[in-house]
Protein backbone atom coordinates (compact mmCIF):
# COMPACT_ATOMS: atom_id res chain seq x y z
CA UNK A 1 0.00 0.00 0.00
CA UNK A 2 1.61 3.32 -1.44
CA UNK A 3 1.39 6.33 0.84
CA UNK A 4 -1.60 8.39 0.48
CA UNK A 5 -1.06 11.25 -2.54
CA UNK A 6 -2.70 14.18 -0.60
CA UNK A 7 -3.15 13.90 3.29
CA UNK A 8 -6.33 13.50 5.01
CA UNK A 9 -5.66 16.69 6.56
CA UNK A 10 -5.31 19.07 2.82
CA UNK A 11 -8.30 16.35 1.61
CA UNK A 12 -10.41 18.17 4.40
CA UNK A 13 -8.84 21.56 3.93
CA UNK A 14 -10.32 22.02 0.32
CA UNK A 15 -13.74 20.47 0.20
CA UNK A 16 -17.22 21.91 0.55
CA UNK A 17 -20.20 21.47 3.16
CA UNK A 18 -23.97 20.95 2.58
CA UNK A 19 -26.42 21.57 5.01
CA UNK A 20 -29.11 18.42 5.56
CA UNK A 21 -31.49 18.10 8.42
CA UNK A 22 -29.11 17.84 10.99
CA UNK A 23 -26.07 17.37 9.32
CA UNK A 24 -23.12 19.06 8.00
CA UNK A 25 -22.09 17.03 5.27
CA UNK A 26 -18.92 17.23 3.63
CA UNK A 27 -18.04 16.54 -0.03
CA UNK A 28 -14.90 16.75 -2.57
CA UNK A 29 -15.99 18.03 -5.94
CA UNK A 30 -13.72 17.96 -9.34
CA UNK A 31 -12.84 17.14 -12.84
CA UNK A 32 -14.72 18.03 -15.68
CA UNK A 33 -17.19 15.37 -18.03
CA UNK A 34 -19.98 13.33 -16.95
CA UNK A 35 -20.45 13.36 -13.06
CA UNK A 36 -19.07 10.38 -11.13
CA UNK A 37 -20.98 9.72 -7.89
CA UNK A 38 -18.09 8.41 -5.57
CA UNK A 39 -19.41 6.00 -2.42
CA UNK A 40 -17.39 5.35 0.76
CA UNK A 41 -17.27 2.36 2.62
CA UNK A 42 -16.99 1.69 6.48
CA UNK A 43 -14.98 2.96 8.81
CA UNK A 44 -13.67 5.43 6.65
CA UNK A 45 -14.46 8.47 4.70
CA UNK A 46 -14.28 9.66 0.91
CA UNK A 47 -10.79 10.23 1.79
CA UNK A 48 -9.90 6.59 0.52
CA UNK A 49 -10.81 7.35 -3.06
CA UNK A 50 -8.10 10.16 -3.25
CA UNK A 51 -5.64 7.00 -4.42
CA UNK A 52 -7.54 6.69 -7.58
CA UNK A 53 -8.63 10.28 -8.19
CA UNK A 54 -6.35 12.18 -9.59
CA UNK A 55 -6.70 9.80 -12.75
CA UNK A 56 -10.34 10.32 -13.88
CA UNK A 57 -10.03 14.31 -13.56
CA UNK A 58 -10.13 14.73 -17.56
CA UNK A 59 -12.32 12.08 -17.50
CA UNK A 60 -15.79 12.76 -14.81
CA UNK A 61 -16.53 15.37 -12.61
CA UNK A 62 -16.24 13.57 -9.20
CA UNK A 63 -18.88 14.06 -6.42
CA UNK A 64 -17.62 12.24 -3.57
CA UNK A 65 -19.25 12.96 -0.17
CA UNK A 66 -18.16 11.83 3.68
CA UNK A 67 -21.96 9.54 4.35
CA UNK A 68 -23.87 10.89 7.30
CA UNK A 69 -21.62 10.26 10.28
CA UNK A 70 -18.37 9.36 8.54
CA UNK A 71 -15.69 11.47 8.23
CA UNK A 72 -16.08 15.40 8.36
CA UNK A 73 -19.57 14.80 8.17
CA UNK A 74 -21.05 16.28 11.53
CA UNK A 75 -23.77 14.21 13.05
CA UNK A 76 -24.90 17.25 15.20
CA UNK A 77 -27.81 14.87 17.36
CA UNK A 78 -25.18 11.63 16.94
CA UNK A 79 -28.10 9.61 16.22
CA UNK A 80 -27.79 6.20 13.76
CA UNK A 81 -27.99 6.77 9.99
CA UNK A 82 -29.71 4.17 8.03
CA UNK A 83 -29.18 3.18 4.69
CA UNK A 84 -32.42 5.18 3.36
CA UNK A 85 -31.01 8.24 5.67
CA UNK A 86 -28.01 8.00 3.74
CA UNK A 87 -29.74 7.71 0.43
CA UNK A 88 -31.85 10.54 0.50
CA UNK A 89 -29.53 12.60 1.74
CA UNK A 90 -27.57 11.87 -1.53
CA UNK A 91 -30.80 12.50 -3.48
CA UNK A 92 -30.40 16.14 -1.17
CA UNK A 93 -27.13 16.56 -2.22
CA UNK A 94 -27.58 15.81 -6.29
CA UNK A 95 -30.46 18.42 -6.49
CA UNK A 96 -28.08 20.90 -4.58
CA UNK A 97 -25.90 20.60 -7.00
CA UNK A 98 -28.44 20.69 -9.65
CA UNK A 99 -27.18 17.36 -10.82
CA UNK A 100 -29.67 15.04 -13.09
CA UNK A 101 -27.52 12.04 -14.04
CA UNK A 102 -24.74 10.14 -12.56
CA UNK A 103 -22.70 7.11 -13.03
CA UNK A 104 -21.95 5.76 -9.96
CA UNK A 105 -19.02 3.59 -8.14
CA UNK A 106 -18.83 2.77 -4.57
CA UNK A 107 -17.52 0.46 -1.92
CA UNK A 108 -18.43 -1.54 0.95
CA UNK A 109 -21.40 -0.12 2.31
CA UNK A 110 -21.24 2.56 -0.18
CA UNK A 111 -22.50 -0.95 -2.45
CA UNK A 112 -25.09 -0.86 -0.26
CA UNK A 113 -26.53 2.89 -0.36
CA UNK A 114 -25.78 2.14 -4.32
CA UNK A 115 -28.54 -0.44 -3.91
CA UNK A 116 -31.02 1.22 -2.49
CA UNK A 117 -30.41 4.13 -4.94
CA UNK A 118 -30.50 1.86 -7.58
CA UNK A 119 -33.47 0.02 -6.39
CA UNK A 120 -35.20 3.56 -6.16
CA UNK A 121 -34.16 3.96 -9.87
CA UNK A 122 -35.80 0.43 -10.78
CA UNK A 123 -39.43 2.01 -9.27
CA UNK A 124 -38.70 5.30 -11.17
CA UNK A 125 -38.64 6.77 -7.67
CA UNK A 126 -35.28 8.43 -7.87
CA UNK A 127 -34.86 12.03 -8.58
CA UNK A 128 -31.50 11.91 -10.67
CA UNK A 129 -31.01 9.21 -13.02
CA UNK A 130 -27.95 6.23 -12.60
CA UNK A 131 -26.37 5.76 -15.88
CA UNK A 132 -24.16 3.04 -14.82
CA UNK A 133 -22.85 1.22 -11.28
CA UNK A 134 -19.35 -0.11 -10.21
CA UNK A 135 -18.85 -1.65 -7.04
CA UNK A 136 -15.77 -2.48 -5.22
CA UNK A 137 -15.78 -5.30 -2.52
CA UNK A 138 -18.91 -5.05 -0.16
CA UNK A 139 -21.58 -6.91 0.85
CA UNK A 140 -23.89 -6.70 -2.09
CA UNK A 141 -25.30 -10.16 -1.13
CA UNK A 142 -25.80 -9.99 2.37
CA UNK A 143 -25.66 -14.05 2.85
CA UNK A 144 -21.96 -13.93 1.26
CA UNK A 145 -20.76 -10.83 3.63
CA UNK A 146 -18.12 -12.05 6.32
CA UNK A 147 -17.59 -9.52 8.91
CA UNK A 148 -14.50 -9.98 11.09
CA UNK A 149 -14.70 -10.51 14.78
CA UNK A 150 -14.52 -6.46 15.65
CA UNK A 151 -17.56 -5.45 13.16
CA UNK A 152 -19.12 -8.62 15.07
CA UNK A 153 -18.22 -7.08 18.00
CA UNK A 154 -19.40 -3.37 17.17
CA UNK A 155 -22.68 -4.32 15.70
CA UNK A 156 -23.64 -6.41 19.38
CA UNK A 157 -25.13 -4.91 22.58
CA UNK A 158 -21.40 -4.61 23.61
CA UNK A 159 -20.90 -2.22 20.50
CA UNK A 160 -20.83 1.71 22.14
CA UNK A 161 -19.05 0.45 25.01
CA UNK A 162 -16.69 -1.21 23.00
CA UNK A 163 -16.45 1.52 20.22
CA UNK A 164 -14.95 3.99 22.94
CA UNK A 165 -12.12 2.41 24.48
CA UNK A 166 -11.48 0.32 21.95
CA UNK A 167 -7.00 0.88 21.48
CA UNK A 168 -6.23 2.31 18.13
CA UNK A 169 -3.49 -0.51 17.45
CA UNK A 170 -5.87 -3.35 17.92
CA UNK A 171 -8.40 -1.60 15.37
CA UNK A 172 -6.21 -1.16 12.98
CA UNK A 173 -4.63 -4.42 13.43
CA UNK A 174 -8.31 -5.35 12.17
CA UNK A 175 -7.98 -2.98 9.51
CA UNK A 176 -5.00 -4.23 8.27
CA UNK A 177 -6.31 -7.86 8.03
CA UNK A 178 -8.85 -6.82 4.91
CA UNK A 179 -6.06 -5.70 2.81
CA UNK A 180 -4.52 -8.44 0.61
CA UNK A 181 -1.09 -10.45 1.84
CA UNK A 182 1.39 -8.41 0.17
CA UNK A 183 -0.72 -5.40 -0.07
CA UNK A 184 -0.64 -4.59 3.33
CA UNK A 185 1.13 -1.81 4.56
CA UNK A 186 3.54 -0.77 7.96
CA UNK A 187 2.09 0.74 11.18
CA UNK A 188 2.87 4.39 9.76
CA UNK A 189 0.90 4.05 6.73
CA UNK A 190 -2.08 2.55 8.39
CA UNK A 191 -1.84 5.54 11.18
CA UNK A 192 -2.75 7.48 7.86
CA UNK A 193 -6.43 6.48 8.04
CA UNK A 194 -7.00 7.01 11.65
CA UNK A 195 -7.94 10.28 11.40
CA UNK A 196 -10.42 9.46 8.54
CA UNK A 197 -11.97 6.49 10.74
CA UNK A 198 -12.98 8.57 13.69
CA UNK A 199 -13.27 11.82 11.74
CA UNK A 200 -15.23 14.62 13.85
CA UNK A 201 -18.17 12.46 15.31
CA UNK A 202 -15.53 10.58 17.17
CA UNK A 203 -14.40 6.97 18.12
CA UNK A 204 -18.96 6.70 19.24
CA UNK A 205 -19.68 6.64 15.91
CA UNK A 206 -18.26 3.82 15.10
CA UNK A 207 -20.87 1.42 16.74
CA UNK A 208 -23.47 3.37 14.91
CA UNK A 209 -22.36 3.41 11.60
CA UNK A 210 -22.03 -0.85 11.92
CA UNK A 211 -26.17 -0.88 11.73
CA UNK A 212 -25.69 -1.06 8.23
CA UNK A 213 -25.58 -4.82 8.95
CA UNK A 214 -28.40 -5.03 10.47
CA UNK A 215 -30.12 -2.67 7.50
CA UNK A 216 -28.35 -5.52 5.01
CA UNK A 217 -30.61 -8.23 6.77
CA UNK A 218 -33.73 -6.51 6.68
CA UNK A 219 -33.43 -4.79 3.27
CA UNK A 220 -31.74 -7.70 1.41
CA UNK A 221 -34.48 -9.02 -0.63
CA UNK A 222 -35.16 -5.49 -2.13
CA UNK A 223 -31.31 -4.74 -2.19
CA UNK A 224 -30.30 -7.87 -3.90
CA UNK A 225 -33.36 -7.24 -6.02
CA UNK A 226 -32.19 -4.34 -7.46
CA UNK A 227 -28.86 -5.62 -8.78
CA UNK A 228 -30.73 -8.45 -10.59
CA UNK A 229 -33.56 -6.16 -11.88
CA UNK A 230 -31.17 -3.55 -12.93
CA UNK A 231 -31.62 -2.69 -16.71
CA UNK A 232 -28.04 -0.60 -17.20
CA UNK A 233 -24.41 -0.98 -17.70
CA UNK A 234 -23.25 -2.79 -14.26
CA UNK A 235 -19.36 -4.00 -13.44
CA UNK A 236 -18.14 -5.70 -9.96
CA UNK A 237 -14.12 -4.56 -9.61
CA UNK A 238 -13.31 -7.63 -6.99
CA UNK A 239 -9.99 -8.14 -4.92
CA UNK A 240 -10.06 -12.08 -4.67
CA UNK A 241 -8.22 -11.95 -1.21
CA UNK A 242 -10.44 -10.07 0.92
CA UNK A 243 -11.82 -12.13 3.38
CA UNK A 244 -15.03 -10.31 3.83
CA UNK A 245 -16.18 -10.27 0.65
CA UNK A 246 -13.32 -11.63 -1.53
CA UNK A 247 -13.83 -14.65 -4.08
CA UNK A 248 -16.91 -16.15 -2.34
CA UNK A 249 -18.69 -13.02 -3.37
CA UNK A 250 -17.65 -12.42 -6.48
CA UNK A 251 -18.74 -15.92 -7.75
CA UNK A 252 -22.34 -15.35 -6.51
CA UNK A 253 -22.66 -11.53 -7.63
CA UNK A 254 -21.64 -13.79 -11.24
CA UNK A 255 -24.45 -15.79 -10.63
CA UNK A 256 -27.11 -13.55 -9.56
CA UNK A 257 -26.05 -11.13 -12.35
CA UNK A 258 -24.29 -12.97 -15.47
CA UNK A 259 -24.97 -9.87 -17.56
CA UNK A 260 -22.48 -7.73 -15.18
CA UNK A 261 -19.40 -7.33 -16.03
CA UNK A 262 -16.68 -8.77 -13.49
CA UNK A 263 -12.98 -8.50 -12.91
CA UNK A 264 -11.46 -10.63 -10.77
CA UNK A 265 -7.79 -9.13 -9.08
CA UNK A 266 -6.21 -11.97 -7.49
CA UNK A 267 -3.74 -10.90 -4.25
CA UNK A 268 -6.02 -7.99 -3.29
CA UNK A 269 -7.98 -7.71 -0.18
CA UNK A 270 -10.83 -5.47 0.42
CA UNK A 271 -9.36 -1.90 -0.62
CA UNK A 272 -8.38 -2.29 -4.12
CA UNK A 273 -8.95 1.25 -4.87
CA UNK A 274 -5.75 2.05 -2.25
CA UNK A 275 -4.53 -1.37 -2.83
CA UNK A 276 -4.47 -1.37 -6.72
CA UNK A 277 -5.49 1.80 -7.95
CA UNK A 278 -3.94 1.66 -11.19
CA UNK A 279 -5.96 -1.54 -12.18
CA UNK A 280 -8.77 0.03 -10.39
CA UNK A 281 -8.44 2.93 -12.72
CA UNK A 282 -7.92 0.88 -16.35
CA UNK A 283 -11.20 -1.14 -15.28
CA UNK A 284 -13.16 1.81 -14.77
CA UNK A 285 -12.19 3.73 -17.66
CA UNK A 286 -11.94 0.66 -20.04
CA UNK A 287 -16.05 -0.17 -18.74
CA UNK A 288 -16.92 3.31 -19.79
CA UNK A 289 -15.54 2.90 -23.16
CA UNK A 290 -16.25 -0.60 -23.99
CA UNK A 291 -20.06 -1.16 -21.90
CA UNK A 292 -21.61 2.26 -20.97
CA UNK A 293 -20.76 4.78 -23.89
CA UNK A 294 -22.34 2.59 -26.32
CA UNK A 295 -25.65 2.00 -24.22
CA UNK A 296 -25.71 5.92 -24.37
Amino acid sequence: MDKAPISFDKWRQCGKYFEWRDHNVFYQRGGKGQVLLMLHGFPTSGWDWCWISRYLVDRFHMVIPDLLDYGQSLNARQKKCSIQDQADMLEALMQHREIREVHILAHDVGDTVAQELLARHNESSLSFKIKSCIFLNGGLIPSLHRPVPLQTLLASPLGPLLARFVKRSKFLKSFAAVFGPHTRSNKERLEEFWPAVKGVNGRAALARRIGYIEDRKKNARRWVGALADAKLPLMLICGQEDPISGAHAADGFEKLVPTAKLIRLPTIGHYPQVEAPEAVVESVKIFHTCMVEKTL
